[in-house]
This record gives structure tokens, C-alpha cells and sequence, in this order.
């Protein structure tokens, strides 16, 4: 069994008023070298100009600096995935999606070389999770209107049992969620499954995986929902939101906040619900934000790798 436990960046307690209106100044990424891959297909290493306005969800590949690279950003795997994910969120709330962000009508996905091996940024056990955000938000990546997917491509130790982490607001700050591609985890004796979808119809490990993580990004679960401990709900083990879901089973018989009295038409006044997020498409009526967004898209905690000598 692979467990998905979340864990929730530190961020500076506030509160302040902040407005849900599409668009924002979009950010200059910087300059990043272009990495030499054995390839001819074109790749981007920054954001891409957007297709359309609004807030969303961007998707990353990357590799340590000693990474094998599987080009799942230009084969079509990372896209099939994410859209396969879609298309279950779709038909469990009957016509909501996630706003990916595209370019030139395809998912725009950016790579991303790492400047540490395997080894060390395996070392971080979850604070892996911060590298990726200091990464996300050095490299200039807009953080103003958007959340972070991250495919972490590289040999991982993950002690506690992660295949997946994500910031929970607010009990914490980011806009990143990564998947650990190769994670093994020691005290199952076994890595966590790397199973792709093969079909747009099917979803499995990693979609599911993925949206559960994203959906914490959105500070789902609330603490006020009925039967939520952690970000996780209590009340049913074929939830999305269920603290230990590992995808062994068919995606068919996961549900979207079993009996609705957690996350998602809830209810609840005054309680975030997944079916108000901002980045929904079509844009619910009035739509929220994640919980403490501002600090969440502007803060940039240290990279915790800093004055850590490379490998040789």
C-alpha cells in the first residue's frame, strides 16, 4: 500500500482581503538555460503564454541533475494523465473541470533540470516539497493566478510512505504539489507504482494521486467539514480526500465527498467548498480563492538545499 499523508508548508499567519477577479499582470519568467536532451521535439523550460485568462493549474516535468530522462513533458504522458484526471472530475461533478493552463490548444508543460542529484534532494525526506515551490517561484514562474503540478522524475527514499505531497492551506503556504515518480518506500519494501494511464477514459494511481494533491493545494479539506482530520476526510476509505487512499482499487468506485458533508456542496456556511474554487471551468458564481492565497502566491520560503555542496 501507498500512502498519500500531505504536508503543509510553514507560512506567516495573516488575513486580508483578496479579490477573485480573472486575470493579474502575468509575470516575465526568467531566463533558464536550455538543457541538452536527446531529442528533436520542442520543449519549453518556461511558461508559455496562456491561452486564455483566468486562474489555473500548470504542469512541470522534472529531473535531478543526474535524472534518466523519460520526456514525459513531449511523449504525451504527462498530458494523457492530466486529461484523463479531467475527464473523472468532469463526470463526478457533472461538468466542472480543472483550468489547465495551454498553449496553442495542448497542455503546456515546462521541463525542469534540478541542480542537485537524486541523493540529495532525496535527503529532504518532505521537505522535497519546499525545494520544488523555491524552484517554481525563483525560476519566475507566475504565481499570481496559477498552481503548480510537479512530476518529480528522480530516485527518491521516501521514509514516511509519500508518493505525493502538496501545500494545505491554511495550515500552510505554496502552490506546488509534487509527484514522486520513483519513490521507494522502505518499510513496505516496494517503490510507489509508476502507472500511468494508457486510455483518456481511465484514470489510475497517478491521476487520482494528482487531483487528490491538487485539491489540498485549494485547502480541501476544510477543518470545518463534517469529517475532516489533517485535510483528510474520515468517514469513507473510497474518498477522494481519504488520508490513505492508494489506488489499488478501480477509479470507479472513488467519490467526490462521500454523503457531501466535507468539501464539496457541503453546505456548510462559511466553510470553503471545492465546488466555488476559482479554478473551476466553467467559473462558479462566486468563486473563492485558496485560503490565505495572497501569501501563498507571493511568499518564497529559502531553497533548503543552499550552501550544500553539490555531489561530484
Amino acid at each position: 500500500m501507498a500512502f498519500l499523508p500531505t504536508v503543509a508548508a510553514d507560512g506567516e499567519d495573516t488575513s486580508s482581503s483578496v479579490s477573485t477577479g480573472e486575470g493579474g499582470e502575468e509575470a516575465q519568467a526568467q531566463a533558464v538555460p536550455t538543457p541538452v536532451r536527446e531529442t528533436e521535439s520542442a520543449y519549453s523550460t518556461v511558461d508559455r503564454p496562456d491561452d486564455v485568462s483566468g486562474y489555473q493549474v500548470h504542469f512541470v516535468y522534472a529531473l535531478p541533475s543526474d535524472g534518466q530522462d523519460d520526456y514525459l513533458d513531449i511523449n504525451g504522458r504527462i498530458e494523457m494523465s492530466a486529461n484523463a484526471m479531467n475527464d473523472w472530475l468532469e463526470r463526478a461533478t457533472e461538468g466542472s473541470r480543472l483550468r489547465y493552463d495551454t498553449y496553442q490548444g495542448a497542455l503546456d508543460i515546462s521541463y525542469m533540470q534540478l541542480d542537485y542529484t537524486a541523493n540529495e534532494i532525496s535527503s529532504l525526506g518532505t521537505g522535497v516539497l519546499a525545494l520544488m515551490d523555491f524552484e517554481i517561484k525563483s525560476r519566475g514562474f507566475d504565481t499570481s493566478n496559477k498552481l503548480y503540478v510537479v512530476y518529480y522524475d528522480g530516485q527518491f527514499v521516501s521514509q514516511e510512505g509519500y508518493c505525493g505531497l502538496a501545500n494545505y492551506p491554511p495550515d500552510g503556504a505554496g502552490v506546488t504539489a509534487v509527484l514522486l515518480l520513483r519513490a521507494y518506500i522502505p518499510r513496505f519494501d516496494q517503490p510507489c507504482p509508476r502507472q500511468f494511464t494508457n486510455s483518456a477514459d481511465f484514470t489510475g494511481f497517478f491521476e487520482m494521486t494528482i487531483l487528490h494533491e491538487v485539491m489540498h493545494l485549494m485547502g480541501i479539506a476544510p477543518a470545518c467539514g463534517s469529517n475532516v482530520s489533517g485535510g483528510h476526510v474520515t468517514d469513507s476509505e473510497q474518498d477522494l480526500m481519504y488520508g490513505q487512499y492508494d489506488g489499488s482499487y478501480s477509479p470507479l468506485y472513488t467519490v467526490l465527498d462521500h454523503n457531501n458533508d466535507d468539501y464539496y456542496l457541503h453546505g456548510i456556511p462559511s466553510c470553503p467548498d471545492f465546488a466555488n474554487s476559482v479554478f473551476l471551468d466553467p467559473l462558479p458564481d462566486n468563486a473563492e480563492l485558496p485560503p490565505r492565497w495572497e501569501i501563498s502566491s507571493q511568499h518564497s520560503g529559502p531553497n533548503p538545499l543552499e550552501n550544500q555542496p553539490n555531489e561530484d
